[in-house]
């Protein structure tokens, strides 16, 4: 159940500057790219941070590529790779070798955006982690994911959705309804939020913290009667 209403005074919106500024690059999340060693994969990575590659279920061995175009860091322990943009150019090529033999071309477009996790999956075969957060993806990764899957509509592969319409009771003020539902290692929420009162509503994403959640980002925190807004909660999953 959700708090009682009560119009916030405080003004600052500091989980929302938070989450706002991780989600506003085009692409945040984990990149999982799902083909075969012989396709030409297309991805993302940041121009000024070191972007994750791994390989599901296998361990990365050597990355090329033209030299000075880019520069690697081995993780021999988890046999994953960090790899740097060294051009200006705006996109390049890479191979990268695993420990099956096998070669994955990428062709990774350079962009202003946070550092980056690329996960190399075959197409056709499970997903090593299973429901698992993944070793190398820190829960606000995670967390982060889940939020761009909500906000974008999509369902992330190691993740169920579900369409519905559930009128959940909040306040007297408002009509919110829950109409997307994510499940995996987290659960994603996502609500309809209308204002039916004849005054102005002021929001604060914390109205919407309750027990187990980890994230909240409400796309406008006023309202003017009549006007709807879209708020996305993350929060543990039931058999967390």
């Amino acid at each position: 159940m959700y708090p009682s209403f009560v119009k916030p005074a405080i003004k600052i919106r500091l989980a929302q500057a938070l989450l706002l500024a991780s989600l506003a690059p085009p692409s945040v999340a984990a990149q999982f790219l799902e083909g075969h060693p012989d396709d030409g994969l297309a991805a993302t990575v940041s121009r000024t941070e070191p972007s994750l590659i791994r390989v599901d279920g296998r361990r990365i061995r050597r990355i090329h590529g033209v030299d000075g175009e880019f520069a690697v860091s081995a993780d021999r322990e988890t046999g994953t790779a960090y790899l740097k943009p060294t051009t200006n150019q705006p996109q390049f090529s890479v191979f990268v070798a695993d420990d099956a033999g096998r070669h994955w071309k990428l062709l990774l477009q350079v962009a202003d955006i946070p550092a980056e996790t690329l996960v190399l999956r075959e197409r056709g075969r499970p997903a090593a982690a299973g429901r698992a957060l993944v070793a190398d993806e820190p829960r606000h990764a995670a967390i982060r994911r889940v939020l761009l899957a909500l906000a974008r509509d999509t369902t992330p592969e190691d993740m169920s959705a579900s369409e519905r319409l559930e009128i959940v009771p909040l306040w007297n003020e408002s009509r919110f309804v829950l109409v997307r539902t994510l499940e995996g290692a987290l659960r994603g929420e996502k609500y309809q939020l209308t204002n039916v009162s004849r005054t102005r509503m002021v929001l604060d994403e914390r109205d919407f913290y309750r027990r187990g959640v980890f994230a909240v980002m409400v796309d406008a925190l006023e309202l003017g009667p009549g006007e709807a807004t879209q708020v996305m909660v993350v929060l543990e999953a039931p058999d967390a």
